[in-house]
């Protein structure tokens, strides 16, 4: 394993714990992967210390408050990967049941009470596992097709009306697909990351 694919895992663990459920230390987290990306990504340094101020006077149960309503209340952007790929749907279990075995034989513990294909969960699985093929799957078949989706501008419609309020952890995410620097799968997969049917494995 390279120095840089290190690197990138050390920083991706940043990531995680910027879109894990916030706490205290969201703020040294922020800092920290901001810190790392302004040289190899200086345009995700921005972004980060963009979100970073947008946050900078809030208190801990305001950030909650917005991570809950963006992340929590507003489909199009649930931060699971099974989800965003497959919806509710059957494949989305199977997917399910893959990544926990590959959880168990990489010996990554997840907690109980937390799904296995959440964004910021499987983030800082990929920055421990040291399968580099499995985790070259995993960013370009799972996370870059759900950022892409998570990240579309949708025009307003009478059901969706605009979103007057500013999203701030849109910038984390953008500063992550920078980070991740993979373009997404063939064409013949976006039927499936647009849920329309069709299969996707995570080796």
């Amino acid at each position: 394993m390279t120095l840089e694919t290190v690197q990138k895992q050390v920083l991706l663990g940043h990531f995680g714990d910027i879109l894990s459920y916030p706490d205290e230390g969201l703020w040294e987290h922020v800092r920290a992967a901001e810190t790392a990306v302004l040289a190899p990504h200086p345009e995700a340094g921005v972004l980060l210390a963009n979100f970073l101020l947008a946050i900078k006077n809030m208190t801990l149960e305001r950030v909650e408050e917005v991570y809950t309503s963006i992340f929590d209340l507003n489909a199009t952007h649930h931060p699971y990967i099974g989800y965003q790929i497959f919806g509710e749907t059957y494949r989305r279990s199977v997917f399910l049941v893959e990544l926990k075995e590959h959880y168990r034989n990489h010996s990554f513990t997840a907690p109980d009470n937390e799904l296995a294909d959440r964004l910021s969960l499987m983030l800082k699985f990929v920055s421990q596992c040291g399968d580099e093929e499995l985790v070259a799957d995993i960013v370009q078949f799972g996370f870059a097709p759900s950022l892409a989706k998570m990240t579309r501008e949708k025009e307003p419609t009478v059901q969706e009306p605009e979103q007057k309020e500013y999203n701030a952890y849109s910038n984390v995410l953008r500063a992550l697909q920078i980070v991740l620097d993979v373009e997404l799968p063939p064409a013949e997969l976006f039927p499936v990351l647009n849920n329309a049917g069709g299969n996707v494995n995570v080796r």
